[in-house]
């Protein structure tokens, strides 16, 4: 499959376009390739978390240590991974089985496209050529914009009704919040 192809049809799927099956393998190479991606993203978050560990330094005018590698990686594939357990629990719950490789495989694509987005943004800041302020809240605006794409997507996918898909992604995002506070607050 080819990547590029994943990122017009998130976008689709996103729009609620019909034809964006055409983007996915659905199979279950696809739903193993789309986990490969996913884990894929780990090294751009942690770029992204040192990006931020620089903003920090210069703001208090102190050398921070690095992030501690094993740490971040287990607790962020356990954050990465909510999402699938989370959506087999509801697929199951709302009888939607037949759905929810699609609902997966789709989801994992989306967020690996944010993630390099962001990663990109974080590493022009470290070039010098746009402020921390403005990629700072182009990321806070991405991940708020998590909870809106997983509600978009409940509703294009499997479908369920605005109230199911919001319920849904709230439960779903609150997850992986609960599990990267209880993960941090651990190596902090």
């Amino acid at each position: 499959m080819n990547p590029l192809s994943s990122l017009i049809g998130s976008f689709k799927a996103l729009a609620g376009s019909a034809d964006w099956t055409n983007h996915f393998d659905l199979s279950r190479k696809g739903l193993q390739a789309s986990f490969a991606a996913l884990l894929l993203t780990l090294p751009a978050l942690y770029f992204i978390a040192h990006a931020v560990q620089v903003e920090r330094s210069k703001l208090f005018g102190e050398v921070l240590g690095s992030i501690p590698l094993w740490p971040f990686v287990i607790i962020l594939t356990l954050y990465l991974l909510t999402f699938s357990a989370c959506a087999y629990i509801f697929a199951m719950l709302f009888d939607n089985q037949d759905r929810f490789r699609p609902w997966v495989i789709t989801r994992h694509w989306a967020i690996f496209w944010l993630v390099f987005i962001v990663a990109g943004l974080f590493g022009i800041y470290l070039l010098g050529a746009l402020p921390f302020g403005l990629v700072n809240s182009a990321a806070m605006t991405g991940f708020l914009g998590i909870l809106l794409m997983d509600i978009r997507l409940g509703q294009t996918i499997i479908p369920f009704t605005i109230g199911k898909a919001i319920l849904i992604a709230c439960a779903i995002n609150a997850m992986g919040l609960i599990v990267v506070l209880l993960g941090f607050e651990q190596i902090l």
